[in-house]
């Protein structure tokens, strides 16, 4: 296919997305998501640009569940707080939305929250996800079961769901026992995190994954984003997502489709792939 075919093709993908937004069962649609997270990056005027960034990409993944995520039952209420036992990783643009959230709510010295988190934040700082797993210990986030900031909750947060309560409870008192997830949750979660890093790796900024209480913690110290997007590495003392050895193929799986979406959203010739041809 010329160049101009594949401009003309892309054309009629952005169309789509901006009709019905991102759709899982037409990939081709987060093209337009990578397009709209570049032109906030880009926006060297925006000194939030970052935090803004997190919030756009929360707002389509939700728009995107609220259409596709019924389709499959989930066994998840508001209070039931045994996933949140575990090591979670954030990218920048969600660490900033996020902190944002926390500054506001650490305006008002009567409230509690500001001593709970610190506290926390220091006993699980530097621990592995066996330690916090094996220790049963909380997101500090996390407050009687259930989350202290539900609508800036990381990707990673809103992409987990359990079809069976049984099959946690066995994870959270260490049974051997996987829990079983719908997969559109997985797929939603899965393209829309490949869409922020595209977007990132065509920016130029960092895509690493940090752990989210120290992350946090940072990221609320004065000026942390216009430090971070003057260059300073802020983040370099943070845990980083870990590389399980089993898990390499998939990591192979997920660069390759940041790739295809790096290409294709600008109209350049992409590889043969799962999930996108010019011809499709």
């Amino acid at each position: 296919m010329s160049r101009d075919q594949r401009r003309l093709t892309l054309k009629g993908y952005l169309k789509e997305y901006e009709r019905g937004g991102f759709s899982p069962d037409r990939p081709p649609t987060l093209f337009g998501l990578v397009r709209e997270l570049v032109d906030i990056l880009e926006d060297s005027k925006n000194p939030k640009r970052m935090g803004d960034a997190g919030a756009h990409l929360y707002k389509v993944y939700d728009t995107c569940a609220k259409k596709y995520a019924g389709r499959e039952a989930v066994a998840c209420k508001k209070g039931c707080g045994y996933c949140c036992h575990t090591l979670v990783t954030i990218t920048a643009p969600e660490i900033f939305v996020l902190a944002r959230a926390v500054q506001e709510r650490w305006k008002h010295p009567e409230d509690s929250f500001k001593a709970d988190f610190e506290k926390a934040e220091a006993g699980t700082r530097g621990l592995t996800l066996l330690q916090r797993q094996t220790g049963r210990l909380a997101c500090p986030l996390l407050s009687e079961s259930s989350c202290s900031f539900y609508m800036p909750r990381p990707l990673t947060c809103r992409g987990y769901a359990s079809t069976s309560l049984p099959a946690c409870l066995d994870l959270y008192n260490h049974a051997v026992n996987n829990v079983p997830h719908p997969l559109i949750n997985q797929a939603m979660r899965s393209f829309i995190f490949a869409g922020l890093h595209a977007a990132l790796g065509l920016t130029g900024f960092d895509t690493r994954e940090f752990e989210l209480g120290h992350a946090l913690h940072v990221a609320l110290q004065p000026r942390a984003e216009a430090r971070w997007l003057a260059g300073e590495a802020i983040f370099d003392g943070v845990a980083q997502a870990e590389q399980a050895p089993e898990r390499a193929q998939g990591r192979q799986d997920f660069q390759f489709l940041v790739q295809v979406l790096k290409d294709g959203a600008y109209g350049k010739d992409v590889p043969a792939n799962p999930w996108f041809g010019w011809t499709s």
